[in-house]
């Protein structure tokens, strides 16, 4: 029965990433198509500037994910209630403060991106608050097993998104109106999830057997964060920091060239994303057995080298028409930028699967090579940065010595 539940539920969340990456794709596809370059490049910041500051609330998520699990399967209620109630202040008190840097600092954040409106700046701030509340409450329903209402959440979320940003699009509301449409779909997910979460939030302290259950183990709780606290805003930062650079050091249109062509590496990034959430359970659940885990790491590493070597050879053979996929249009500055993008992304895809793998057997020290690797790619572009190409070598070739290095890592670990 275990076993039953477990493929399950694996198929429950490939198909939830399917269904919502599909919304979130055929978002991106419309803006790059009813935007034009430089607009576009405006919301590819503000979406790259949520996905690097957000990046803490995302490792609550999966703290969150872990804990009210072990709770759960300890009936342990009162501890779901008391970590719902404590953790969610700390995370408002997180988000509430990146709305007032963003407030504060409005002018100076629009001046070192180009975007000439300062309440972009200030919506992001708000879009901040609700970036690291919705993630917990993702992961509190991941933890108490409601994968329906997760999936639903986010596919609210993603759909809402793609809907809205149509419609406030076609009636004129241009970037305005495809950020509202990010800000508007996250309030309402984060709103039906709170419905989901309701009645877990009250806890039946008054029946508690021990007084033990009415508390929280916070060292072992901020011990399992440490590590992904400093593991997934690296690699986030790997795999956008490209984005923030160029909208800094390059003018507007070309800016938004890049923005575009970024559009087929992210794919290529995106599309084997479902088989390292599937992989992640299955070597953690190993790991914990004393079993082999190399082997589904292996298998993993092939489907996504499979899946994005045939997805960058088309890329490569074909740039024109990705282009004119993408944005319905052929951007001829945009062609020669397709091949760096499609190579670079889709050894960061593998190399997303070495982060997780490292998690899930508690290896905590690649934890520096990703360190090492950020702030090396990002002094690579901040001192060689003459054109756009020069920019994408430089991503290109972090990528693939990052690939090198956790390859050459797999022979030190002990467990196997």
């Amino acid at each position: 029965m275990k076993s039953d539940n477990l493929l399950k539920d694996s198929t429950i969340l490939f198909f939830i990433t399917i269904i919502a990456g599909g919304f979130n794709l055929l978002y991106q596809l419309f803006m790059v198509r009813n935007l034009d370059p430089v607009d576009f490049g405006v919301l590819n910041i503000l979406l790259s500037l949520l996905i690097v500051t957000s990046g803490p609330a995302n490792i609550l998520q999966t703290v969150t994910a872990k804990f009210i699990a072990s709770y759960k399967a300890n009936n342990n209620w009162n501890k779901i209630s008391l970590f719902l109630r404590v953790f969610s202040k700390k995370t408002l008190i997180f988000g509430f403060a990146l709305f007032l840097f963003f407030l504060i600092f409005r002018e100076k954040i629009a001046v070192f991106f180009k975007i000439k409106n300062n309440h972009l700046i200030i919506t992001s701030g708000l879009m901040m608050i609700l970036s690291t509340i919705l993630p917990f409450n993702l992961g509190g329903l991941q933890g108490l097993q409601k994968f329906k209402g997760l999936g639903a959440a986010l596919i609210i979320n993603a759909g809402l998104r793609l809907l809205l940003g149509i419609m406030l699009v076609n009636f004129g509301l241009q970037v305005d109106g495809a950020w509202g449409a990010v800000i508007l779909g996250s309030i309402i997910a984060l709103l039906f999830s709170f419905a989901l979460l309701k009645r877990y939030f009250v806890g039946p302290e008054k029946d508690a057997a021990d007084f033990s259950d009415r508390k929280l183990d916070f060292k072992a709780i901020y011990k399992f964060a440490l590590p992904i606290l400093v593991a997934l805003p690296s690699f986030s930062l790997l795999t956008n920091m490209d984005i923030i650079l160029v909208k800094h050091f390059f003018s507007p249109l070309e800016a938004g060239y890049y923005s575009i062509a970024q559009m087929a590496g992210k794919m290529i990034f995106f599309l084997p994303g479902a088989v390292t959430i599937v992989m992640f359970p299955k070597t953690s659940e190993n790991y914990a057995r004393n079993k082999n885990t190399t082997h589904i790491l292996k298998k993993c590493l092939m489907i996504i080298g499979l899946l994005c070597f045939s997805a960058s050879v088309f890329c490569i053979m074909f740039p024109e028409l990705v282009i004119k996929a993408l944005s319905g249009k052929v951007y001829l500055e945009c062609i020669p930028l397709i091949a760096p993008f499609a190579i670079s992304m889709s050894f960061f895809a593998l190399i997303n699967a070495f982060l997780f793998y490292h998690l899930s057997i508690n290896n905590l020290k690649f934890i520096y090579i990703f360190v090492v690797a950020m702030l090396m790619q990002a002094i690579g572009i901040i001192l060689f940065h003459e054109s756009l190409l020069q920019v994408l070598h430089i991503l290109m070739g972090c990528s693939i010595l990052l690939f090198i290095i956790n390859s050459l890592s797999l022979r030190r670990i002990v467990r196997v």
